[in-house]
């Protein structure tokens, strides 16, 4: 944790929720981490137990596709560690508080889409998704999903001048869950059709309730066709991003699927219930998958001997890497439970592992899991697809500028936007639509 007040890293960590005073900056001298934070914090001005628990988790970054300026164990073309990476943009003032001016487009990080290769193709028109990751760039400031708020994502074709709507997340983006694991955070948009071929700017942004704003930028290829009539899976690169191999239990080798048949665990494994079901109808009308390639530590490779964390392993580059995801996963937290659902790429067969014997709880995860199949978003067309602003809060943004200081509080709703295609909604609080004035 930063020792000295005059920190950047230290204020926006004090005041992750925008909470700050004129008293002076709290001091650690031989007091413990977080908790001398919290002691001296209650000691020197009075905070909300809600604001209090928001400067603890602070923030979520992109994993996947790989982020321009993301760490090395994420981006492998990546030298170095920006340690603001999952800041809020314009973190953090002389105050204190989100005064600075945002640091650009892709957080800053634009002039690497000269350097870097693209590191996933997508065709126009397919199913495609993103992950969302609670990776800690700094240590303090530990990664968390604030319980949700709103997205965009987009692309540019000029390098950041301009850019389009893919799809618009009302809500619940990230997922309202303490879990921020690329797999409990896997989110389904299409690309749009009529897409240029060539590379482009994928864009994320993260509006939460507490008024701060977050972009991230992957370089991705575009491939060839309209995209009318093609609904494909995407296609990775020679150099994917590193697909993190959880869960922390073995999971059996699939079995033949079966319409719906329970599979009971192979014997050695406690705790585990199985079962495959088929749902072959939403891919029915879809050409094959296109083949992913990789090199042998590509995500390809999945060992399921290998340590399920690997948070406290050097990355290569002095830093702790991000620990390995299992792909092609999703996560689901079930009564309590953890459930890691998967599909077949070659059966289509829907199977999911979770860590209680409990089939009910299995079943819900199964449930939950072939809803992620028939939940697909519509495509934009490139062509008339709503403009996509990336400058929100920060006291030089486009839209709502200044909006955590009018607006202390957080807000007890999520925002949406005026746009008419890849909209998802599934916010459990009120939605209201995003207008540029409505913090002034």
């Amino acid at each position: 944790m930063p020792q000295n007040p005059t920190d950047p890293a230290y204020r926006c960590f004090e005041t992750s929720q925008g909470s700050h005073t004129n008293n002076p900056s709290p001091t650690y001298e031989s007091h413990n981490g977080f908790e001398a934070l919290i002691m001296t914090v209650l000691m020197r001005k009075p905070l909300s137990v809600f604001a209090l628990a928001g400067a603890a988790q602070a923030h979520m970054s992109i994993f996947y596709p790989p982020p321009l300026g993301g760490a090395p164990s994420i981006n492998k073309q990546s030298t170095n560690i920006d340690s603001t990476f999952n800041f809020p943009l314009g973190c953090c003032g002389p105050d204190g508080g989100d005064t600075l001016d945002s640091p650009g487009i892709c957080r800053g990080h634009l002039d690497k889409f000269d350097t870097e290769e693209a590191t996933v193709t997508w065709q126009p028109g397919q199913d495609a998704y993103f992950q969302l990751t609670d990776f800690t760039y700094d240590p303090a400031a530990v990664g968390g999903t604030h319980s949700g708020g709103s997205c965009q994502v987009g692309f540019s074709v000029d390098k950041g001048k301009t850019w389009k709507v893919a799809a618009s997340y009302h809500g619940a983006c990230p997922h309202p869950t303490e879990d921020g694991s690329p797999e409990a955070q896997t989110f389904d948009f299409k690309v749009p059709t009529g897409m240029p071929e060539g590379d482009a700017l994928f864009g994320w942004v993260w509006l939460n309730r507490e008024h701060e704003s977050f972009m991230n930028c992957a370089k991705v290829n575009i491939g060839t066709g309209s995209g009318d009539s093609y609904p494909a899976q995407p296609e990775q690169s020679a150099q994917p991003s590193p697909q993190p191999e959880k869960p922390e239990y073995n999971a059996p080798a699939p079995p033949a699927p079966t319409s719906v048949a329970a599979v009971p665990p192979p014997q050695g494994t406690v705790g585990v219930t199985v079962t495959t079901v088929v749902a072959t109808t939403i891919y029915q009308t879809s050409p094959a998958e296109p083949t992913e390639t990789g090199t042998d530590d590509s995500e390809d490779s999945e060992s399921e001997d290998s340590d399920s964390n690997d948070s406290d392993n050097d990355d290569g580059h002095g830093y702790n890497a991000h620990q390995k995801v299992k792909r092609n996963t999703r996560r689901y937290v079930v009564d309590g439970s953890r459930c890691d659902c998967r599909r077949d790429e070659l059966t289509l067969a829907a199977r999911c592992f979770c860590d209680t014997s409990d089939s009910a709880v299995e079943r819900k995860a199964l449930r939950m899991h072939r809803r992620t199949f028939y939940k697909r978003v519509d495509a934009c067309n490139w062509d008339s697809a709503p403009a996509m602003e990336v400058s929100y809060f920060t006291h030089d943004a486009n839209c709502a500028p200044n909006a955590k200081e009018h607006m202390p509080e957080s807000d007890d709703f999520e925002l949406s936007w005026d746009v008419s295609c890849g909209v998802v909604a599934e916010s459990q609080y009120q939605i209201k639509p995003m207008t540029c004035d409505m913090y002034n």
